[in-house]
């Protein structure tokens, strides 16, 4: 599971089955391995608040007190602030390959092969294109 996306099969079925009051604790590894948005988190923590279900990190111990409060909050801005920053520098890396010439991923067009990273004619296709 990422924790960029809350569609995730089984992040879903994990709120579905805290309906059913089956478990009283979430424990994920850091906060932003349960969501790397603030709604997202903060949505998701209510519906699993309001099944009974506390979430828990295994790395940061954050107490049940106003300043915990304000403690997880800074966590999940930083996470969603990573998840921006790393998305703009993939983005960003992207379209300096694309500017060299490089194969950045996607379907290949018919009569196009990849040869070390950069897209070339594939002569056997090259008289049907």
């Amino acid at each position: 599971m990422t924790g960029t996306d809350d569609h995730r099969p089984d992040f879903q079925r994990m709120l579905r089955d805290s309906k059913k009051k089956g478990f009283e604790y979430l424990l994920v590894y850091k906060f932003d391995r349960f969501a790397r948005s603030r709604h997202d988190s903060a949505v998701n923590k209510a519906i699993l608040n309001r099944n009974g279900v506390k979430v828990i990190s295994a790395t940061e111990q954050i107490s049940d007190t106003p300043e915990g409060i304000i403690l997880e909050g800074m966590l999940e801005s930083f996470a969603e602030c990573y998840s921006a920053e790393l998305s703009q520098k993939v983005k960003r890396g992207r379209k300096e390959s694309r500017i060299k010439g490089l194969y950045v991923g996607g379907r290949v067009p018919f009569g196009y092969s990849v040869e070390n990273k950069i897209v070339k004619i594939n002569e056997k296709q090259a008289d049907i294109v």
